[in-house]
């Protein structure tokens, strides 16, 4: 299990540390994440795992993903592999 670092949020599914923020609609992610977690932290890798056992595409609601590490911060851009 990673290290966590005082001000990093753990997500409550897998409980590992967030590194990646990331935003999409609040119906999207109520579509997605079990009820329980709905007002939890859910790190970005459970979020995707959730939408791939309801199959709900989410990507092209996904504008930019950031990482927030030990030594550095990115911004990063998302690319839908269903794209043309």
């Amino acid at each position: 299990m990673q290290k966590r670092q005082p001000s990093q949020q753990t997500c409550r599914s897998c409980r590992c540390v967030d590194k990646f923020d990331f935003h999409v609609p609040d119906l999207v992610w109520k579509q997605v994440v079990p009820k329980n977690l709905q007002t939890r932290v859910v790190c970005l890798e459970c979020f995707d795992k959730f939408a791939a056992e309801k199959q709900v595409p989410y990507t092209h609601f996904l504008h930019t993903v950031y990482f927030a590490g030990e030594k550095a911060q990115m911004e990063l851009k998302v690319v839908d592999s269903h794209d043309p």
